[in-house]
């Protein structure tokens, strides 16, 4: 008898596929090594990695350099879900905050397709001057 309640309530507490991007997305995604939270308050959506991301620089950056986690903020609209990475460097006073766009290119199953840009560091601080940005990448977060 307990056995058969314990599967049962488990059964129940997977979530159901995700159709589309408007469905809600919050939960806890992989790809490859790293883990990321999504937060879904319907109109608008949260990232924050849950692994050691930021801390020390990039090979080339300058001496010095403080790096901070990546944020991602999104927005449902009428042309999908899109938004902003963030990642903020500094160097002792001095901060910038780098700003990519993220667009979010499918939602399906359980994963999510995101088409983003890696920052790189500022080549100057005050004021911020970067450096071209990269080519951007499709990553796939599958939902745990």
């Amino acid at each position: 008898m307990r056995r058969t309640i314990v599967l049962a309530i488990a059964a129940c507490s997977r979530r159901d596929p995700i159709a589309s991007c408007g469905d809600d997305l919050r939960g806890v995604y992989r790809s490859g090594d790293e883990r990321w939270m999504v937060l879904d308050s319907g109109a608008t959506l949260e990232a924050y990695p849950l692994f050691p991301d930021g801390g020390a620089p990039a090979p080339g950056a300058p001496a010095a350099l403080e790096v901070a986690p990546r944020v991602i903020d999104l927005a449902r609209g009428l042309d999908g879900v899109t938004g902003t990475l963030h990642r903020r460097y500094g160097r002792r006073a001095d901060q910038c905050d780098a700003q990519l766009p993220v667009h979010v290119t499918r939602c399906t199953g359980d994963a999510i397709e995101l088409a983003v840009t890696d920052p790189s560091p500022p080549t100057a601080f005050a004021p911020c001057t970067w450096p071209p940005p990269g080519p951007s990448r499709v990553v796939q977060w599958r939902r745990e």
